[in-house]
């Protein structure tokens, strides 16, 4: 029996006895007496785990080799805030020097 097949049946059986549910609630709440719940279905044997492939492990070697540790995000915000704070400086000091340099031709001196 495929896999597919199998799910959908696990699945089926899963709705109906959903669906019987359902029912007894309804009856409940309507103040009928409820019926009686069907026996249970016999459950389908829970599948084994996929065993893990060659191709698998291979690609994880791959992926681990090329793996950088984890950086935390506060310290990438903190040194990205840093650079920003000199670049604005670098670029204060510039326009301050440029000012100055202008002005000084300016006035002649």
């Amino acid at each position: 029996m495929s896999d597919r097949l199998e799910e959908l049946r696990r699945q089926r059986g899963l709705l109906r006895s959903h669906l019987d549910w359902l029912d007894r609630e309804i009856a409940s709440l309507a103040g009928a007496a409820p019926a009686a719940p069907p026996p249970p279905a016999a459950a389908p044997p829970a599948r084994p785990p996929p065993e893990p492939r060659a191709a698998d492990a291979e690609a994880e070697a791959i992926l681990a080799e090329y793996r950088l540790p984890a950086v935390s995000i506060q310290k990438q915000a903190r040194v990205g805030c840093l650079l920003y704070f000199a670049a604005a400086i670098t670029l204060m000091v510039l326009a301050v020097g440029a000012l100055y340099l202008i002005l000084r031709r300016a006035h002649g001196h």
